[in-house]
């Protein structure tokens, strides 16, 4: 079973009227796929070690679409925040007349299976975002802003008011060529680094303006991103699109920037525990609609912001709450190291406790989903 993504650190994104229902209709799919491509994870692991699952669901509540085909049965549910395989467990069985062999049921299975079922769900989200990935840079990578800054250019967008740059006098379509002499020009992630390296620090930045080449200094001014002090700017980068490279380095860079996404991630649920705040968490209205958004800017900016949404879907699931993944596969572990099964009762009364923290979550962020929307909101 998982959740939606309901942490995930994501800009906000409206959608014009005329395409609104079009667009939230993209979001839905887009969304359901990703749930019920995480499902298809646990069912496949679960076929792998023959293990019997009655129903396959794609939502929660009451059944919209239903197909029972062989031994399971498939339905498209009318809550689209999760969804879930139900996996043949020995209890079950035993309470019924036409029972199958226990050696058909999950909980006959040695913990090492158990363990592969519940990570199956997590390793398809992951494996979709390098697929993903892999065929957008074989492709050519649009001008998203969840590329940045692989495809900024380093010419200014924006100076923010009262920042660093707009005291220093920078101006937008100012080029940046150089930081204290290093060259820079087209190599944003290098000068991120130097400015993030240096906060409160004084910089010289060599720019082209007007086809003039002048050294400006800088104070730079700074900020707390994750727990750690960071020099700022204040200014928004261009950006540009990217052709398509060999099959070969798109592999390369596809893995390379997967693994960038899931490292920042899980820098980000950690700040949010760290931090014991949801001032960040967005809900499924504002997931939703910004998938909505990207979709409707083309396949390959939905690609992307999918690619982002299964790593969030992914690391979300590893958080031991035992409505997640991580939680099911903390149970078993604990199961195989103390060689008894927790009692069922204990384990429904912890379901139902997380389960209530849970919807409290997707209260109060879907609170701030809807003042964000009517423009009351960060």
């Amino acid at each position: 079973m998982n959740l939606f993504s309901l942490l995930s650190i994501i800009p906000n994104g409206l959608l014009s009227a005329s395409s609104k229902m079009f667009g939230i209709l993209i979001g839905i799919l887009g969304i359901g796929f990703l749930i019920g491509f995480h499902e298809l994870g646990h069912f496949v692991f679960a076929k792998l070690f023959n293990i019997r699952t009655p129903s396959f669901s794609i939502g929660f509540g009451p059944s919209l679409i239903s197909k029972k085909i062989g031994e399971t049965n498939f339905s498209l549910s009318v809550i689209p925040l999760g969804g879930y395989v139900e996996l043949a467990h020995e209890d079950e069985d035993n309470n019924k007349k036409d029972t199958k062999s226990t050696s058909h049921t999950f909980t006959s299975r040695p913990y090492w299976q158990k363990l592969l079922v519940m990570l199956g769900g997590i390793t398809f989200n992951l494996l979709f975002a390098y697929v993903a990935f892999i065929l957008l840079f074989a492709l050519g990578i649009p001008k998203s802003k969840y590329m940045l800054p692989l495809n900024s250019t380093s010419t200014i967008e924006r100076v923010m008011d009262k920042s660093a740059a707009s005291q220093a006098g920078l101006v937008k379509g100012d080029t940046i060529l150089a930081v204290d002499a290093a060259p820079v020009e087209n190599n944003v992630e290098a000068l991120l680094k130097i400015l993030r390296s240096n906060p409160d620090q004084t910089l010289t930045l060599s720019i082209k303006r007007a086809g003039q080449t002048m050294d400006i200094p800088v104070t730079l001014k700074s900020m707390d991103h994750l727990g750690k002090k960071i020099g700022i700017l204040g200014i928004e980068f261009g950006s540009r699109s990217l052709p398509g490279v060999s099959f070969g380095q798109a592999i390369k860079k596809g893995i390379k920037t997967t693994n960038d996404c899931i490292k920042r991630t899980i820098g980000n649920y950690a700040h949010l525990f760290s931090s014991r705040s949801l001032s960040g968490a967005q809900g499924p209205l504002a997931i939703i609609s910004e998938t909505a958004k990207e979709g409707s800017q083309g396949f390959k900016q939905l690609l992307i912001f999918l690619a982002i949404i299964s790593i969030n879907l992914a690391i979300l699931n590893l958080i031991p709450l035992p409505i997640l993944d991580g939680g099911q596969i903390l149970f078993y572990s604990i199961e195989a190291l103390i060689g008894r099964s927790i009692p069922t009762n204990i384990k429904e009364y912890i379901q139902i406790g997380c389960w209530f923290l849970i919807l409290g979550i997707i209260l109060y962020a879907s609170y701030n989903d809807i003042l964000r929307i009517l423009g009351f909101g960060k």
